[in-house]
């Protein structure tokens, strides 16, 4: 029996229904400030990185950009990272 066609990639899907985030950008917690970054252990710290929900649009504006660019635009856009409805920045 031969082996199955390869399947194309799923599309992405948002991180909840109607929303348009449907990447996710890791990221240093900057909105919240170096205090929620480093977590103290007992023997050092461990560092929290920050899971965004992001758009495609603001995905492939941060590899042509870079990363500072788009997070000047979410500090000039006054995002609010938890809401899942957010319109896109770019």
């Amino acid at each position: 029996m031969p082996a199955p066609a390869p399947q194309p990639p799923a599309a992405p899907e948002p991180w909840l229904p109607g929303s348009h985030c449907d990447h996710l950008l890791i990221s240093l917690p900057y909105l919240q400030g170096p205090g929620l970054e480093k977590c103290p252990l007992a023997d050092g710290h461990a560092r929290i990185p920050w899971v965004l929900p992001v758009t495609a649009a603001e995905t492939e504006y941060r590899r042509t950009h870079g990363h500072e660019a788009l997070e000047r635009l979410f500090d000039e856009y006054a995002i609010v990272p938890t809401d899942p409805r957010r319109p896109s920045v770019v």
